[in-house]
């Protein structure tokens, strides 16, 4: 239940279906902060621990998540036959961007570290490939969940890789001024470290569109990419844990003499705020955390290094259907220029419509 990723329609990237769901939040966090977003209410449930009949809240500990290890021994490189990748790409002012995905379908770690070697084949334009930093499109949201850069030093089986693309101007064979772009290549081509190539479409049937030509035929194509970073994808709707989540105790704040329609709290920049998410059972049967306990995050939709956390869980039963139990949270308050500032809490953020909730808190400025 510790959450990796849904499958989605075909022809719809995870990379990019994820980035749209962290910026989704983030524009809630946003309208959360401002006021403008409405909480109906908010179901604090003193309940028992999952039907043990003993009232109160689950007590908070400062337990982090097992990541994996910072800097592991070094594996031999990855070859191509140890590797999945896939690519997607969409339109992006006249350019495209996307992401390739890459796992470990080997039966050993490997090394998979630095940047890709990135070419085409049966190119028909002249290019060069380049650096993406992604500061504007597509960023690199950090994860508090995925495993540490490091761990790439040994790619364990199973494990996810990402690179963010960005690529324009593909003038190739048969190009015009008007910006058709000509021939494209036959596909992209990812050079596996340890030898091997593997071959990446961004079109149905293994089909390969290439972006217009907007520097003139004969004009070199750029092609930009990031290093490689650990990701972990969305999982499966199978994934989906039946439970919501609600923030409290709510305090009645006020922002310039009008009062927050949403959970809220006044806290001070560098202290810790104590609060409560009640979990509550949607399904039909008893709900039952396994023999490891989720983690969840706590972030400021961006403002600040998201944080995780293992639910203190052990001690929970069965939840009834419709029962609910408050678990007793901490976040840390950063010292934001906002006056409030909106922070989300989610259970298992890579389970499929993973439960979650937000609040502001007043900074008093």
């Amino acid at each position: 239940m510790s959450g990796h990723a849904p499958a989605l329609p075909l022809g719809v990237d995870p990379l990019i279906a994820e980035a749209k769901e962290r910026a989704r939040r983030r524009r809630l966090l946003a309208l959360a902060a401002a006021g403008i977003l409405v909480v109906a209410g908010v179901a604090i449930a003193l309940a028992g621990f999952g039907g043990s009949g003993s009232p109160g809240t689950v007590p908070w500990l400062p337990t982090r998540p097992n990541i994996g290890p910072a800097n592991p021994p070094l594996a031999p490189a990855c070859t191509a036959s140890q590797l999945k990748a896939s690519l997607f790409m969409q339109g992006a002012s006249m350019s495209l961007v996307g992401g390739i995905t890459i796992a470990n379908r080997g039966a050993g770690p490997c090394a998979l570290v630095g940047r890709p070697r990135l070419s085409f084949a049966g190119a028909t334009s002249k290019w060069r490939e380049t650096t993406y930093h992604a500061q504007n499109v597509l960023p690199l949201q950090y994860d508090p969940l995925a495993p540490p850069a490091g761990s790439l030093r040994a790619l364990a089986p199973g494990e996810h890789v990402q690179v963010l693309v960005w690529w324009s101007n593909w003038c190739g064979r048969g190009s015009t001024k008007s910006g058709d772009s000509g021939r494209p290549a036959r596909a992209m081509v990812l050079s596996a470290p340890g030898g091997g190539r593997l071959l990446l479409h961004n079109g149905p049937r293994r089909s390969f569109f290439a972006p217009v030509c907007n520097g003139g035929p004969g004009s070199a194509s750029v092609l930009e990419a990031t290093h490689f970073a650990p990701y972990v994808p969305q999982e499966p709707p199978s994934s989906h844990i039946p439970l919501t989540a609600a923030i409290g105790p709510s305090q009645a704040v006020k922002i310039k003499g009008t009062k927050l329609t949403q959970p809220s709290f006044v806290a001070r920049p560098g202290f810790w705020l104590s609060f409560t998410v009640s979990l509550t059972n949607t399904s039909g049967q008893p709900y039952r955390f396994g023999h490891t306990c989720p983690a969840y995050t706590e972030d400021w939709g961006g403002l600040a290094r998201a944080q995780a956390y293992v639910l203190n869980c052990h001690a929970i039963g069965p939840i009834a259907p419709g029962q609910s139990v408050s678990f007793a949270m901490r976040i840390h308050v950063p010292k934001l220029k906002l006056r409030a500032p909106a922070f989300g809490w989610t259970l298992a953020p890579h389970t499929y419509n993973a439960p979650n909730a937000m609040a502001v808190v007043d900074l008093g400025r």
